[in-house]
């Protein structure tokens, strides 16, 4: 099993190299590269509209507010009962806590302001460099498409193979080899399948335990506790 295993391996690894060949050229590193770039704006400019919104909303609610207010003290000027003159008295304290507020409100709107256009300015030149980083891919696009056009019949026939040889595995054991092989970083093609040292593992060098020394030659492999390779004998 081992032995299917490693061939899967290997067509597995010849597999990678070929999408590499393709997927580390500098056409998809500009379309990454222009892809983080808008993500990153439109994140900025959507939380400043928000704020904006927010800011804005309560700016409105506190001039119709003090709206009320003063409708209401002009109408208690009005009168002539003595007894509302403390109604005029809590009515003018209160616009002049709304007063404050106000001007503290109209404090963040320019300082809101002030941010948007900061924003707007460096997401124009953000949009200059996404408009490079474009045009750059729209250059590279045909000699992109040759090249997947290049590996596409290799590359049918590594999969079609990898399928035959998958047959032959323990599905169980193919999905733990799938399963590690995710966690390598993007570009490395290095073995999940490899060999115990001298009662070590062959890609930590951690030394196995004597019972999981055991276990490879009645399993015919284990999985390292430290790395998560799979090891054969």
């Amino acid at each position: 099993m081992i032995k299917n295993l490693l061939e899967y391996q290997a067509k597995d690894k010849e597999r990678l190299e070929l999408l590499l060949s393709v997927e580390s050229g500098r056409a998809k590193r500009e379309i990454n590269a222009a892809n983080k770039i808008l993500t990153d704006v439109r994140a900025t400019i959507l939380e400043l509209e928000r704020e904006a919104k927010d800011l804005t909303n309560a700016y409105a609610t506190a001039q119709k507010s003090l709206g009320e207010h003063l409708e209401r003290v002009e109408k208690l000027k009005k009168q002539s009962d003595a007894k509302d003159e403390n109604d005029i008295q809590s009515s003018l304290a209160y616009i002049s806590t709304l007063l404050g507020e106000i001007g503290a409100l109209e404090n963040k709107l320019d300082g809101i302001s002030k941010s948007i256009a900061q924003k707007t300015k460096a997401f124009e030149n953000t949009k200059a460099a996404g408009a490079k980083a474009q045009a750059t891919i729209k250059n590279f696009t045909p000699q992109y498409q040759e090249q997947l056009d290049k590996i596409k019949p290799k590359l049918d026939e590594v999969e079609a193979q990898l399928k035959k040889i998958a047959a032959t595995v323990d599905a169980g054991l193919v999905e733990k080899y799938k399963a590690r092989r995710k966690t390598e970083p993007f570009g490395k093609t290095g073995d999940i399948v490899i060999a115990v040292s001298k009662g070590r593992c062959g890609a930590c060098l951690i030394e196995m335990p004597l019972s999981l020394v055991h276990k490879i030659s009645t399993d015919g492999y284990i999985i390292c506790e430290e790395c998560g390779k799979i090891l054969y004998a």
